[in-house]
Formats: C-alpha cells, structure tokens, sequence
C-alpha cells in the first residue's frame, strides 16, 4: 500500500469514527444561529454579500465584514473574516486580497473595500484569488472552543492532576502578588517579594544581576504588538533578565549561520526566493510549503515558476514531500538525516574545482570596484587572512598597515602583487602564500575562498557521497544546475537541518548564494524589506523613566562570552587553565541563541546558575516544542518545592502550562489587535487586525475582560511599578498617556504603527461599513486624535498596510544590496568554545556531530546500537497548537513512524505495525509504521505538532468539581521531541542536546533504533 491509499484511507476511518455518538470523543456540535439556505446546494452559510445581475454587490444582512491577521501559525499572513452579528460569532475565514502573503496579485490599497469584494465574486474571483491555508481556516471556531480556558483558575491538587476550582480575577492577583500558604503547602514568595533589585543573584558573581531574576517569564515573540507590552513589564518594569522565548529550538540555528555568512559581525538573517523570476532553486532540508514562509504565496509563487518559467528544482530532504512527487519539474534527492553538510561541501568542492562560479563578482576587492561594475553587493572571497599563530593578527583578516601598504583596509593578491585592497581593481582568489611584514617578519596569508576550498577539498567527494547517501553522479548535476543559471537560482532552507552542525550548514547556504552571485539578484537570493514597529513615533512604547537597565545582564543561559564571566576571571587569577566553563555558554548571537525558555528551564532544574522562584508562561510551550528537553524537567515543574510559584495566561492549557498554580485566561486571535511582520513578503509593510468579536474571558471586578495585558498591568500598578499607571507613556508633542487598560496599549502602538504609513487610503463611509469600523474604532477613538483615528482606521480598514513598488533595479531586486558577503569572517574566527577554548572556525568546516565536551556523537551512541538516523519536520497543515482545532484534527487526524520499504523490511515491520522509536539517553516514542520508497533509506521521519495526550482539550480536567472528559481526537498521534536524546557530556542533572558552536537545540540525524511493540 503507498503512502496515499494509507492516508486516504486513515482518513476515512476518522471521518466514520466521527460521525459515531456512543465511541466517540467529540462534544455535540454548537447549534448554529444563523440562518442557512436549504434552497442552495450544500446548505451553505451565508455569504459575505451578494452580487445582483447587473454586477453590483450590496453587504448580507446580518453580516459582518473585517480584515484582521492569522495566528494560527507564526507566518502571520492576512485574513478576511465572516461574522454572524445576531449570534457574534465567526462563521468563516478567506485571504485577505491586500496581503500579499494571501495573493499572487494583491489588490492596490487605494481600491475601495466594496471593490475588493466585487474583485473575488463571481467569475472574477477565478483570476483575483485571496486565498489562506487549510491552518488559517481551521481556527475559525477557536473563540468558542469547548475546551478553551476562560476562567481564571486555581489548582485545587496536585500540580499536573487536573484538578482546579475558578476563582475571582481579584483573589488571583493578591496571591499572586503577595504569596503565603496558599495551597497548604507552605509559604509561597510572591512577586512582591521576589523583586529584590538590591540583592544578587548569585552572590560573588554580579554578572547575573540582582534576585530580581529569579522570575523567569516565558513567551512568542513573534506577536509584537502584545509581546512588547509583557517585555516591558517583564524587563523594564519588573526588571528580571530572564524573558525567554523559542526561537533556538525554532528558526534560530539557521539564521545564525545564515548571518555569518551575510555581513561582518554576527547578525542572523535568512533569503528567501524571488519566485518572480527564479529558474533553478535548490531546498536543503524542506521543500516549497514545508514550513517557514507563508503557504500562500508561496504555492501561487510555485506554481507560476513551474508553469510560466518551467522551473526546474531540487529538494534535498530524508523525506518525500507533496511538491515534488508528480511530474512538475522538480527533483527529490533522499538525503541521511543530518547530512546535509556533506552534501554542501560536497557542492562546493565541485563549483571550486570545475570553475563553476562567479568569479568575476568573487574577485572584486573594494566598494569602487562594485560600483563600477553595477554590483550591489561583493564578498571578501579576494581578502587575506593571517594564518600564523605567532602574528597578532592572527585569524583576522590581514592589515595592509601592518605590510605598508595602506591604512586598516584588507590585502589582496593581484596578478601575484600583494595590494591594499583599495589600489586593486581585482584579487586572486586562491593565493596561499607567505608575505614578508613591515617588521621584516615572514608571515602566511591565504585568500578567504582558498580556506574555503582547502576545506571542501579536506574530504573526498566519494565520502561525501556516502556520508550523505547520495550518488556522486546526482550531487554533481545538482552543483551544475545550480551554477549554470546565471545569478537566477537559490539556495533555500528553513529549520530542516537543525542537527549538530546547524549553524555551519545556515553558514553553508549563505556561502553557496554567494558563489553564484544570487543574493538580491533577480531570480536569486532575496531579503523582504521587513515591516513598520509601533515603539516610536507618536508615543514612545520603548522607554520610560524609571525603567530597569537589564541590557548588561547575563541571564540565567548564560547569554554571552565565558571570558567576561567571573569564573572565567577567577580561573585566571588563580594561574589556572579557564577553560572548560563549568557549563554552556552562548556566546555567539547570545539575544538570539541564548533566549531559549527550555534552556532556562534546563538551568532552572539544574539550578546552576540558579533556580526560579516563579514562572509566569505566556503562550509558551517549551516542555513539547523543545527537542532534547529531558523528561526530568517536566518533574521539577510538578514540585512546588522546586519551583514555588507557577502562573500560566493562555487560551488553551498545554503540556507546560498545565503545571501551573494559577492560570489567567487570554484572548485568542480574533480577539486581539495585531499589527505583525508577514513571513514570506518581499513589499514592505505590516499586517494588522481589531477584535472582531466580544471576548470571551471573564471580567474583572472593574468590567474589563482579563487578559494578559490586564494582568500585567493591574501586577505593575499594585506594586507601584514604573511605566504603568496614569501618566507612564509619553507622547511626543511632550503630553502623557496612561496605561491603565488594554486598549490604552494597542491603540498607540497602531497610531505608532500608521503613522509611518505614508500611502494610507482616505476612508470613505462605505468603507467603514464594509470594513465594520465602527465596531473595530469605537474603543480606540477616545484614546486617539482625529488625525491618529484616520490613520489607525485606514490601516484596519485594508487588514495591514502593504506597499508595492517596482521590484527589480535592473538585475537586481530594488533596494536591494549594500553587503560585505562573507567567506570569511573573522569576528567568528575570534569566538572560543567555553569547554575546549578553541577557536571557532572563520569559514564553514565539515566535522562529525560533537558534544558539548567535544566528544562525538558516534562515541557515545555508536551505530551498532543505532543504526538509523531519525528527523522530525513540519507538516503542512498543522501548527505547535492547531491540536485545538478539530478541523485540522479532521484532515490530519495522526501522524506516522516513515520508513523507507527495505528499511522496514529489513526489520521485519510491515505498515500499520506499532513501533517504539529508541535513542541514546530520551524517552522513547510509540508510532504506528508507514513504509513506502517516499522515505531515504535508513532513515526514521516523524512530523512535530502531534501527540497532544495532555494537553489542548485532549486531557481529562475538572473544574469546580464538573469533569470534563479529555477529547482523544485531539491528541492523536505521536509527539517525538522528548525522544531527542541529550548531552551526556554536560554538567548537571539534566541537560539538552545542542549545537557546538550557538548552543541551539538539535532535532534532525538522530542516531535512533526502531523496536517492534505487541499490542
């Protein structure tokens, strides 16, 4: 049976399993309040207007209009939403046709709202089409979810059991504020008392700051708006170091190489495609709508590349995925999990060796020379690097002052003369050779790119080819499709090579752009223009007086260089070797890497540096979303004498927050203003949304629905805090603000917002009526001019604020440019590792997965007891959270244990067989086996975001004494994060399993063994 019959298959048990009353799980549906048309085909409901034969359109009766932004997953793309006013309820979701993440074509901001709708009715709705993925529909009925917290609540047991009784907003804050016996446990610090800005952390090492600290605060910061509010009162008000947040076990290991390679200094960043124009793209790792940027407008991008332009493409991946398995042009190559590095250097080695390069665009040594020759960007390729140990320069990039040549600009070798690179007009690129400096001192250089190649050529292509499992002759077609496009290819990936040399592969990708030439070229390597913040303007949101400065604090993950720490200091005093540091620390993008809330919760358990005496955790998940968390810490969150004080806010209880003591209800996205970045959009500009319906939470005893921006600011006023209260937000005609309430927060972040929107449209009545502004303005309107009003209206009124312009400059993309590419780079070069002390390589290396304390990973977990190599991914239609959606529980009701046919056969497994998935040290996973030839061989592939057993309506809770029993369709599946072994080699009683050089979470070429289990 293949993979499709399987699934379709699956699918149609759940669908029968569905339609049961005495088996099934399933709460009886809500009656619906509208009206449906029993005299129309499939009794739909009803729609947003109605189009007359004559053309025109007029609003449904009873309808209600609004563009807002999609939460659903962290894309954040535009939504154009249908609500039943009688009922106030959301009846259905489309594209919003303004977005460009929504639309291939996205309508001109300046078209009236009546228009957009006209635009996508009929058969014109053919050709304009607005479109949002199966996630974004699937959230429409998450203001109403049965299972959805909106009561604040006590544990009324033990922590985890399920057990609460609701409580009044008002009693929840006293305690949690000023503690005591509350649950006949013991005392119980509050918040009050745990703020101590005059006492240390960890006393002796002033690094760590005060004991204010030990509050940790988690979240996503990817919701801007609403996150910089809880940072504010988190950081700035509060005053802890220690707001965590997900990205070093998301997207972080990637766009950390990725920035490495981009600029001097250590920025992340990531490319996408400029599908407007590309001809060749190779995906390392995922595969067009995998993951990352928005499914949207990439399937429409894809589909025209493919149709228009014949795109030919090539997905890298230990899996097969949709996009690639007709005949569409494109190509899977079955990858090792963890592999793919080899694969790169194997690439590079080619390009180097053939002359498969742009070398003309390598060997530019100076801006001039750029600019000369219409370049927008070059690289440092030419540039030489001392590579003498005993020079001081050692590893930097070489000095012409220190050759008399010139003042602090690099050298470059041209026709065999070593130049100050700004007397050259070109520079050999493989120059290795000892120079003679000022102090008559022979000294190594070597051009960045001849590193590079010497690296590439350190292992042979035969090896490479084994090491990754693909052929020499495939590997060798793909460095030539790659490189014989001109500057119209790309290299893309997104979190699909997050193994053990994560951050060397981002670094990789970069560095294949770079060799073709294809970063902001057009049909190459593009960088979207990014989006409008709301932290000035108006209103400042970003500071206060008063504020606490945490901005030189290390926080409790060790965010920063070892070398600066007291015990590093110590050491030294001492006339000891400093090195090992007596744990992990992050010293490469510390903000990026280090802001890991299950690397906090690592230490917390560890408590080393120290442990937290509360826990506030806001829409944060990091016991399920973090691969290598170790089960042990899950038990230090059930103890409350290991963790005093636990407080959740969210719309949905979770496998981390279910722990907590208190749990304040949230809103859920259609509840919430949003002014957002958009994944995947090239224009500049900012998606955003008003509540469109009455919130569901309870209300607090002043009639304001609770939520975490209530909470935090009622937190902030009790304690006196500053930023908070009548008069904390100044404006910038000199006046001040209060933040007193929700709205005062978000609407002068949206007139921050919409100020800068310079081509807002004028909005008409019409408009407002089919935009239902009146309902989205009415609580913004006494907090705003008449000028802020207009524009905050005009932004809700399209959903956002999207600009277009002209996309190419020549052969470039507009705007484009002004990068220092780099081969070489040499802030890398000077970094050390806190265990070894070595230094961290100035361009990328091919090495074996490593531990902490430098170990590999083979001498611990040896493929004779390991001999497959697992990797987890994104499935398409589901989120971390979308488990609280039964419609994606309907389309993807589980996921699979994927194994290619030999491998299971030789396992003797056969499809529909339970497995239980093995590593080293992690809590082994059950999953039922799916074997086909859409698998690379020796591989083990099992999707992220399934396996909720305890966790958004799938657990069995009571509240008040009523059970409510655990909805099991919810938690479908297997979840595999757990299963990720950790680092034997790390100090503590529990630790993760990291990249060596950032420290970030590895989830992919997992060494895994497969056991059958009888049931």
């Amino acid at each position: 049976m293949d993979r499709r019959t399987f699934i379709t298959r699956a699918g149609l048990v759940s669908a029968a399993a569905a339609t049961g009353t005495a088996c099934s799980s399933r709460t009886a549906p809500a009656t619906l309040k509208v009206s449906k048309s029993n005299t129309r085909f499939g009794n739909p409901l009803p729609t947003e207007a109605q189009l007359a034969a004559d053309g025109s359109l007029s609003k449904t009766a009873g309808i209600r209009t609004m563009y807002t932004r999609c939460f659903t997953c962290n894309n954040m793309c535009g939504l154009r939403v249908r609500i039943d006013e009688a009922s106030d309820t959301v009846l259905k979701v489309g594209g919003n046709p303004y977005c460009e993440v929504n639309s291939g074509s996205p309508f001109p901001l300046a078209m009236p709202v009546r228009d957009s709708y006209a635009a996508l009715a009929g058969n014109q709705g053919l050709e304009n089409r607005a479109t949002t993925c199966g996630k974004g529909a699937s959230g429409v009925n998450c203001v109403d979810d049965p299972r959805r917290v909106t009561q604040v609540l006590k544990r009324a047991g033990k922590r985890g059991e399920g057990k609460w009784v609701s409580i009044s907003y008002e009693q929840a804050l006293k305690e949690i504020l000023d503690g005591g016996d509350l649950f006949g446990e013991g005392q119980v610090d509050g918040l009050r008392a745990i703020r101590q800005l005059d006492k240390p952390a960890v006393p002796g090492q002033p690094e760590f700051g005060s004991a204010t600290n030990r509050l940790f605060a988690t979240f996503n910061e990817e919701d801007t708006l609403r996150g910089s509010l809880y940072a504010r009162f988190m950081r700035q008000s509060y005053g802890t170091a220690n707001l965590v947040t997900k990205h070093a076990y998301c997207g972080a290991p990637t766009g950390i190489g990725f920035g490495i390679g981009l600029n001097p200094g250590l920025e992340p960043g990531l490319s996408d495609i400029d599908w407007d124009s590309v001809e060749y793209a190779l995906f390392l790792g995922t595969a067009p709508g995998a993951s990352g940027a928005s499914l949207n407008r990439l399937g429409r991008g894809l589909a025209d590349a493919r149709t228009d332009r014949q795109l030919k493409y090539t997905c890298v991946d230990p899996l097969l995925r949709t996009t690639v398995a007709n005949d569409t042009r494109g190509q899977w190559l079955p990858i090792k999990p963890g592999r793919d590095s080899a694969f790169a250097f194997a690439l590079i080695q080619i390009m180097l060796s053939e002359g498969w390069f742009d070398a003309e665009f390598l060997s530019i040594p100076n801006s001039e020379v750029a600019k000369a020759k219409g370049e927008v960007n070059r690289a440092n390729a030419c540039h030489l690097v001392v590579m003498d140990p005993a020079h001081p320069g050692d590893r930097h990039l070489a000095k012409a002052s220190d050759f008399g040549l010139g003042g602090d600009e690099p050298l470059v070798v041209s026709n065999g003369q070593l130049l100050s690179a700004n007397q050259a007009q070109q520079g050999d690129l493989f120059t290795d050779a000892s120079f003679t400096d000022i102090n008559g001192q022979p000294v190594r250089l070597a051009a960045s790119l001849a590193l590079l190649k010497q690296e590439a050529d350190r292992t042979s292509l035969s090896d490479y080819a084994a090491a990754c499992g693909i052929d020499e002759a495939a590997i060798r077609q793909v460095a030539k499709d790659l490189s014989h496009h001109g500057r119209r290819a790309c290299v893309a990936t997104n979190t699909g090579a997050n193994s053990g040399d994560a951050i060397i592969m981002g670094w990789l990708i970069a560095t294949l752009n770079t060799l073709i030439g294809a970063h902001d070229a057009k049909g190459g390597a593009i960088y979207g223009n990014g989006a409008y913040w709301g932290f000035e303007g108006n209103y400042n949101l970003g500071g206060f007086d008063g504020e606490v400065d945490t901005s030189a604090v290390i926080n409790v993950c060790r965010a920063g260089a070892y070398e600066g720490s007291t015990e590093y200091q110590q050491k030294l005093a001492r006339g000891d070797n400093p090195y090992p540091a007596s744990d992990m620390w992050h010293n490469l993008v510390p903000g990026y890497a280090a802001g890991n809330a299950a690397e906090a919760l690592t230490a917390h358990t560890n408590g080393n540096p120290y442990s937290a005496k509360a826990l506030i955790n806001w829409r944060s998940n990091a016991l399920y979303s973090a691969s290598s968390i170790n089960h042990k810490v899950e038990q230090t969150l059930a103890d409350p004498a290991r963790l005093p004080l636990f407080v959740a806010i969210d719309c949905y209880m979770n496998e981390t927050n279910r722990y907590a003591d208190y749990f304040i209800p949230d809103r859920v996205m259609f509840e919430e203003y949003a002014a957002d970045r958009m994944w995947g959009a090239f224009n500049l500009g900012v998606v955003a949304g008003a509540p469109l319906v009455t919130p569901r939470t309870v209300k607090n005893a002043a009639g304001q629905h609770v939520c975490m921006e209530q909470f935090v600011i009622d937190l902030a006023m009790a304690m006196s805090l500053p930023g908070f209260g009548k008069g904390a937000i100044a404006a910038a005609d000199g006046h001040k603000v209060d933040l007193l309430t929700f709205e005062d927060w978000h609407a002068r972040y949206l007139a921050n917002v919409a100020a800068q929107c310079s081509a807002l449209p004028v909005v008409s009545d019409d408009d407002r009526q089919w935009s239902a502004l009146d309902y989205s303005m009415t609580p913004l309107r006494p907090r705003l001019s008449e000028t802020e009003a207009a524009q905050v209206e005009a932004l809700l009124s399209r959903g956002g604020y999207y600009e277009s312009g002209e996309r190419y400059d020549g052969d470039f993309i507009n705007g484009g440019g002004g990068k220092l590419l780099q081969i070489y780079n040499a802030d890398m070069a000077q970094l050390r590792h806190c265990h070894s002390g070595e230094f961290y390589p100035g361009t990328p290396v091919y090495q074996p997965n490593r531990f902490w304390n430098g170990d590999t990973w083979e001498q611990h977990w040896p493929a004779s007891d390991y001999p497959l190599l697992f990797s987890s991914y994104k499935p398409t239609l589901r989120s971390n959270y979308s488990a609280a959606f039964d419609r994606c529980a309907e389309l993807t009701p589980t996921n699979f244990v994927y194994l290619h046919s030999d491998t299971a056969s030789a396992l003797g497994l056969k499809n529909g067989d339970t497995v239980r998935v093995v590593s080293g040290n992690g809590t082994p996973a059950e999953g039922v086996v799916q074997a086909d030839s859409g698998v690379a061989k020796g591989a083990v592939c099992v999707s992220h975001t399934f396996g909720h057993k305890q966790a958004y309506g799938a657990d069995t809770r009571s509240i008040d004494g009523q059970v409510l029993e655990g909805l099991s369709h919810r938690g479908g599946g297997t979840a595999v994060n757990q299963m990720v072994p950790h680092d034997p080699t790390r100090p503590g009683e529990v630790s993760m399993l990291n990249d060596y050089y950032a420290g970030t979470n590895c989830r992919h070429g997992i060494p895994v063994r497969i056991e059958k289990v009888d049931v």
